[in-house]
């Protein structure tokens, strides 16, 4: 997909100007568009009575928001609003009749044609390859692409073709009748209800048979490919044609007259008016994410409204009931963890090791708290000691060690969480205005955060991934004057079980406080009161220890499908 999005500054650069394409050129006729399904994707192919005079698009794209700028080598990168290729000829006119193609070979959904503005005298089109969901899903920067595309012209220019790779593979054609099978028909009728026997017999023919017998008429596709065997005994006409209706994948709907229509669900008025419509709400699932998850041959009969985040269902009752059953079954609240964040501030590892009760690892501890370079330091405990709160309180009595601040929060699988506190800091910042001097103090926000991520399987293992972020006044600029920030950032990612403990440990603080030291009364005096002042500094240093304990939130299966239930009934 990547080779694709380099060219795109350059094909808009050389495409030459409407205008002076058409009044330079013969135009010639779109005389046909077809598709191919291949094994793995779909064929397109533009087909013109002439040469074609042609460039792809990419800056409509652009508009649209298929594409985005990303920071990487190719400049582009694609998003799930790529749902259309459009393709820009300046020298041809259509003689289609219509300007929409259906298509409906997945990934492909349909082809629109349009005059633009810019056509002269009629000679001019923009024709757009329209696809199903977009070109990429996926949430959390997880991401794939659905399939790669590509487009050339043919040897003599006269065609454009378009190959698009499709994710997902066509079934295999049905095995066809024999024409030498034996077909048999026989439909009786007593006291209202009927009695069947067929082997490969003809749908229509059925149906019309149902129809004789019942005294109403009866709509059936003519097809001939479409043969049904069955044996019903004792039934009503109308449960009759709702059986062959849903053995053969058909709609089956009476009507206002007292006839019934039996037909395919899309492509005809007959199964548009024999089929219903459904929505079906998603609570956890998004919606593109939910069609991804139901068989292919769904997808005609399916709609994403993204905006509502609901599933619209069109076809018969019984693939209505049953599109909605599964969908149920999918959508259901994802895994929660619960995840334990403790801050603590502290100055000495001894302290810290004392808290944990972890003497006889006091050396290895302290080196790991009070890393000379910063560094972020990692410990493993499968608990906290009892008393955890207690120690701490005594700590902060005892020694510079302080608890900072304590959440708890919780996360959804695989999705992430941050976690922030701060303070805010005041600097005294001197303007100069001619020879007068205006000091104003400004607020600067100091604060530290921590993003943590897990992600859970079936089992108790926790695949927690964090960053941490402390920014800090440092001082001052003794040629600015402005206030310096330190910025420390740490990230990484752990494995441990449901309850055990991470530590992670030392991430420098570092704080510079100045202030003006005056004799009361005499340093303010106009003109002398500065041979009364003089400046103080104060410098702390100190280190943050995060205590990171998940939580895996465990549910039932059952209770679970109950809450989606719940919720279901709620909308």
């Amino acid at each position: 997909m990547a080779r694709l999005v380099p060219a795109i500054l350059l094909l808009v650069v050389l495409a030459a100007s409407p205008a002076a394409a058409q009044r330079g050129e013969v135009y010639c006729n779109i005389t046909e568009i077809t598709a191919e399904q291949l094994s793995n994707g779909v064929k397109v192919t533009i087909q013109a009575d002439g040469e074609l005079n042609w460039y792809l698009d990419w800056e409509q794209v652009i508009q649209q928001g298929g594409l985005t700028p990303a920071e990487n080598e190719w400049g582009h990168e694609i998003t799930e609003r790529f749902r259309r290729l459009p393709f820009r000829i300046w020298n041809a006119r259509s003689k289609l009749g219509t300007g929409f193609i259906p298509i409906n070979k997945y990934p492909i959904s349909h082809i629109e044609i349009y005059i633009p503005e810019w056509a002269h005298e009629g000679v001019g089109l923009e024709i757009h390859v329209v696809n199903y969901l977009g070109a990429v899903t996926g949430e959390g920067g997880l991401r794939r692409y659905r399939g790669d595309f590509d487009w050339r012209a043919s040897e003599d220019s006269s065609a454009i073709m378009i190959l698009w790779e499709s994710d997902r593979f066509p079934p295999p054609e049905p095995p066809k009748t024999p024409e030498d099978l034996p077909e048999e028909l026989d439909v009786t009728e007593q006291e209202g209800l009927l009695t069947l026997r067929a082997i490969n017999a003809k749908v229509q023919d059925v149906t019309n048979a149902i129809a004789r017998e019942a005294g109403f008429p009866v709509m059936a596709p003519a097809d001939g490919d479409l043969r049904v065997s069955l044996c019903l005994d004792d039934i009503s006409p109308e449960r009759a044609l709702e059986a062959i209706a849903m053995g053969c994948g058909l709609c089956a709907r009476a009507g206002p007259d007292g006839g019934w229509v039996v037909a395919s669900p899309t492509g005809t008025a007959g199964g548009y008016a024999a089929s219903g419509s459904r929505r079906v709400p998603l609570r956890y699932l998004r919606a593109l994410d939910a069609v991804d998850l139901l068989p292919n041959f769904l997808l005609e009969y399916l709609h994403p409204d993204e905006e509502s985040n609901a599933i619209i269902v069109t076809g018969p009752e019984f693939l209505l009931d049953r599109v909605e059953e599964d969908l149920r079954k999918l959508d259901i609240p994802a895994r929660e963890i619960s995840v334990e964040v403790v801050a603590v501030e502290y100055s000495s590892g001894e302290d810290m090791s004392r808290a944990l009760r972890l003497e006889r690892f006091v050396d290895d501890f302290a080196a790991g708290l009070d890393s000379l370079t910063g560094g972020l330091r990692f410990l493993w405990l499968e608990s906290l000691p009892d008393g955890w709160d207690l120690l701490l309180d005594s700590l902060e009595v005892q020694t510079s060690t302080r608890l900072r601040s304590r959440f708890r929060v919780r996360v959804l699988n695989s999705h992430q969480a941050v976690i922030g506190a701060g303070q805010q800091r005041f600097v005294i910042l001197e303007r100069a205005r001619g020879e007068i001097f205006e000091a104003n103090l400004e607020p600067i926000w100091t604060d530290s955060f921590i993003s943590v991520q897990p992600l859970v399987g079936d089992g108790d293992d926790v695949l927690l991934s964090f960053g941490v972020v402390i920014r800090s006044l440092r001082g001052t600029d003794p040629k600015t004057g402005l206030p310096i920030v330190s910025l420390r950032r740490a990230n990484g990612t752990i494995r441990v079980r449901d309850g055990e403990t991470v530590v992670l440990a030392g991430l420098r603080v570092e704080e510079e406080d100045r202030r003006d030291r005056a004799l009361p009364g005499l340093g303010a005096l106009p003109i002398v009161g500065g041979l009364f002042r003089a400046p103080e500094r104060s410098r702390t240093e100190t280190r943050l220890a995060f205590f990171l304990t998940p939580h895996i939130i465990r549910r039932s299966l059952a209770e679970r499908g109950e809450a989606s239930h719940a919720q279901t009934q709620t909308l």
